[in-house]
This record gives structure tokens, C-alpha cells and sequence, in this order.
């Protein structure tokens, strides 16, 4: 169901009712926000579905395997990547279908199962990081495809991004195999299309949900992760996600300012740790898991004390930023409960947004089950399952923000 609300205004005018503190610390401005939001209940951005892609069945170029990335070029053609297919599909401003890019492969311009993302940068040229090929593929819009490797040696990738002003941004982990020193830290770094280090934007501590111990696989669930996501005006804001605590770097670099909003961790019980056990069992059944490799998977899983501040953080219209709560299994009702993706389905459906200078202007709530990609004006473009865990492309439109496209 898609809530949609009036506003009257926008989200820089509605924080002249915002009831928190800014004050400068060596020049960096801390932002100290109430929980109550800015926006009143007649400001508040809502949205509206305006476009949906997609069939559960019938005719191929409309149906989607797994979607792991959506970008618009500047003539507004919308391009789905399809990890499953090994494909980009591409359809008009309108949704009808008009080509496709790639095929599965690992030739020149072929994809392998692993193309984890699609960004639309300088020069409508597309670039698709493709972790099993160990390259990114580099293919300007109905002309050549070239590729740049992906060197293992600087870290595995964990995310990549694109800097409003096309440059590609990469966050890479070392994998600290058994017998080699252990490095601590990741590295956020700008890239160009040829694959050459630009520069170093951060060297945050490396999370440990994923670790290798005594040369098997060590889970640790809900284990503090950086967090990044840039920012119109190529900036940045990057945070830990055990606390609510956001640091925003300009396009130079320099910290401009710390963001923070009132947050009480909430413990991970017994129960919660059993119920994400059978769901996650449960997941691997259904992806045809052996059982023997279950067993050693779920061996290596244990819990963090707390639950995360927040899921994820994207860039949304007018400068702001978007931040994913986390959906509690107590907020679930049990026919819900059994649809539920531990994969999937951490985040939920609220988000909170922070305006260009950080200030909080409220809650808008997506559709259920609904992922952003990236939002191009005042569209949100993403994807959406149904209780069969068939995916769409759906696109909405932020209602009460100023279109700026």
C-alpha cells in the first residue's frame, strides 16, 4: 500500500520548527537533534507509485531474476541489472522493454553471476562492478565496452558508490586469511573509469560480521559495521551502525559536521537468537544448502549484544539524507514472521530523513518490501517483492519535496 501526503512546503523550511542545537567544535558543526521531527503533520514527504516494471509471468524481457542494481541515463531510459540473467535490461522513461546489455560470460562486455551493482556516471557511461569476473565492466551507452581488473590484493569490495559528480567510489576489505597479518582497518577510496586510486577518503575500522578463524567462516551477527553513502555536493556521511552518530566530509574532505539523534540500543535476547537461527536455516534450505554445510555454517554464527542503531543510509532529493530503521522481530506479526528474509528484511519500511545541514525533519515510510536504489529528482527508483518473493521495478515519487530534475 503507498501512503501518500500533502506538504506545504519543503524540507529546508520545514526545519524553522526544528527544536535542536548546533554548536562548533574547531570548526566542525555538531548537530544535536531532538526525536521529534521537524515537520508537522501537513509538511511531511510521503510518496506515490508512478511507474511499476514487471511480470511474474510471460514475457521474459519483463520478468527478474535477482535485481542488484537500477540507474537512469540523462534521457531518462531506466537500466536493470539482473545478477540472476547476467543482464542489463533496458526500458524506455515509459517501462517498455528496448534492449539488453551483456550476457552471462566472462568475455569482453559478458557478465558473471557475481555483478553486484550498476551506477550511470559521467557521459551516461555504465559501470558494473562484477566481483567473480574480478573486474568492473566500463560500457559507454549504446557504444564500447572496456573493463578495468578489480585488484584482490587491496581488499575484497565491500560497496561500491558514485559521487554526484560521476566518480566511482569503493570500499575494500583485506580478508585476513589464516597465516597472514591481520589488518583492522578498510579503505574507502575514489576510483576512475580506468581503475586507478584517485584518492583515500577513509580508512574506517573494518567490521567483523564476516571473518575467516581456523580456516572456516565466523559469522557474527548484528556486529558494529561502517557505514557510507555519498551526498549531493560530492559529500560524504559515514557512521558506525551501533550508534546513531553521522560524520558529514565535504568534497574536500575536511569533517564538516557530526550529526547525532537520541538512540537507546535494544539487547538481542535468547528468543531473538533463536528465531534468526531457524529463519536463517530455514534460508539456506530453501537455496539448496547441503546439509552437512549448513551445520558448518551455523556453527560459526554467534550474536552481538544489541541490535543496530539504523540498516542503511542513501542520498535522497534536495540534499537529504535517508537512514533505514531496523524492523524488530517483535514488530513482525506471525504471517509476516513467515515470509521473513533474515537477508532481506532487517530494514524497515521506515526511514528517517536529515536535511542538507542535518537537522531531522522526520519519518517517511516506503512500501513494504520495497528497496531504493537511487533517487534521480524526486523519484525513487527500486525494487519490490511480493509475498512470493517475486521482484518489480517500482518507481515513486517523493510527494511534498520541489522536483529538481
Amino acid at each position: 500500500m503507498v501512503a501518500v501526503f500533502s506538504a506545504c512546503g519543503d524540507g529546508a523550511s520545514a526545519a524553522s520548527d526544528w527544536a535542536g542545537s548546533v554548536t562548533d567544535s574547531a570548526g566542525i558543526a555538531l548537530v544535536s537533534n531532538p526525536s521529534t521531527p521537524a515537520w508537522s503533520a501537513e509538511q511531511a514527504w510521503g510518496t506515490e507509485e508512478v511507474l511499476r516494471i514487471g511480470e511474474a509471468a510471460g514475457d521474459a524481457d519483463y520478468q527478474f531474476g535477482q535485481i542488484a542494481g537500477i540507474g537512469v541515463t540523462s534521457d531518462g531510459r531506466i537500466l536493470v541489472l539482473d545478477q540472476q540473467a547476467q543482464r542489463v535490461q533496458v526500458y524506455g522513461p515509459d517501462g517498455v522493454y528496448q534492449s539488453s546489455i551483456g550476457r552471462p560470460g566472462s568475455g569482453p562486455g559478458e557478465l558473471g553471476p557475481a555483478a553486484s551493482a550498476l551506477f550511470v556516471g559521467r557521459g551516461d557511461t555504465i559501470l558494473i562492478p562484477d566481483l567473480g569476473n574480478q573486474r568492473v565492466n566500463v560500457t559507454v551507452l549504446d557504444g564500447e565496452s572496456t573493463s578495468f581488473a578489480i585488484q584482490m590484493e587491496q581488499g575484497i569490495p565491500m560497496r561500491y558508490d558514485l559521487l554526484e559528480s560521476g566518480t566511482l567510489v569503493a570500499q575494500r576489505r583485506a580478508l585476513n586469511l589464516p597465516n597472514q597479518d591481520a589488518v583492522t582497518n578498510d579503505l574507502i577510496a575514489t576510483q576512475g573509469y580506468d581503475g586507478s586510486i584517485l584518492d583515500t577518503l577513509l580508512t574506517p575500522r573494518r567490521g567483523d560480521t564476516f571473518t575467516f578463524t581456523n580456516d572456516r567462516p565466523v559469522f557474527r551477527i548484528f556486529s558494529p559495521e561502517p557505514m557510507w553513502t555519498t551526498l549531493s555536493g560530492d559529500r560524504l556521511a559515514f557512521a558506525t551502525n551501533d550508534s546513531y552518530r553521522i560524520e558529514v566530509f565535504g568534497a574536500d574532505g575536511t569533517l564538516g559536521r557530526i550529526v547525532s539523534q537520541p538512540y537507546e540500543p535494544t539487547p538481542v535476547t535468547d528468543s531473538h537468537e533463536r528465531t534468526l537461527i531457524d529463519l536463517m536455516r530455514s534460508q539456506f534450505e530453501r537455496n539448496g544448502v547441503p546439509p552437512a554445510q549448513m551445520d558448518l555454517l551455523m556453527e560459526g554464527v554467534s550474536f552481538a549484544d544489541t541490535w543496530p542503531a539504523f540498516t542503511q543510509m542513501r542520498a535522497g532529493p534536495d540534499g537529504t539524507l535517508w537512514i533505514q530503521r531496523v524492523r524488530y522481530l517483535s514488530d513482525l506479526t506471525e504471517e509476516e514472521l513467515e515470509t521473513y528474509n533474515p537477508t532481506l528484511d532487517q530494514g524497515s519500511p521506515e526511514w528517517d530523513v536529515f536535511d542538507s545541514e542535518g537537522r531531522y525533519l522526520g519519518v517517511v515510510e516506503l512500501p513494504g518490501r520495497f528497496t531504493p536504489f537511487t533517487v534521480d529528482g524526486d523519484l525513487w527508483y527500486g525494487v519490490v517483492r511480493d509475498d512470493f518473493d517475486v521482484q518489480y521495478v517500482q518507481i515513486l515519487r517523493i510527494t511534498g519535496v520541489e522536483s529538481s530534475s
